[in-house]
């Protein structure tokens, strides 16, 4: 009588079960950014609040893709609104650190332009 080899279950490597499990964590982590991250998917009615300091105040809408020019504190700033986020487009200020913010969309978010005064946040509408 011959012997059969014995089947043995192949088991799947370390690096294997690592990328399944990082597969998986991406596919939830896209899930949630496309149900919680995206701007506006919150239901929010959201605007960029532009403070000018001594009181000067300006409420942005950011539903609507425009460009706003300011001369504060000697200096141009540039704000730009487009695809419902708002962002220092470019400032005339020495260090231009307020581009470097990059886009706001998120309600909390904020950015500022230190040598021009000009601080913008992103707050619920009232």
């Amino acid at each position: 009588m011959s012997k059969q080899p014995e089947s043995k279950a192949r088991k799947p490597r370390s690096w294997q079960v690592n990328a399944a499990f990082a597969a998986v964590v991406l596919l939830i982590a896209g899930g949630l950014w496309l149900i919680f991250g995206r701007p506006g998917a919150s239901g929010q009615n959201l605007v960029a609040v532009a403070d000018f300091g001594m009181g000067a105040v300006e409420t942005i809408p950011l539903d609507a893709d425009y460009d706003y020019y300011y001369e504060v504190g000697g200096y141009i700033v540039h704000l730009q609104v487009k695809d419902g986020a708002i962002a220092f487009l470019d400032s005339q200020c020495p260090d231009h650190v307020c581009e470097d913010f990059g886009w706001l969309s998120q309600e909390g978010q904020w950015a500022c332009c230190v040598p021009a005064g000009v601080y913008v946040s992103i707050e619920e509408a009232a």
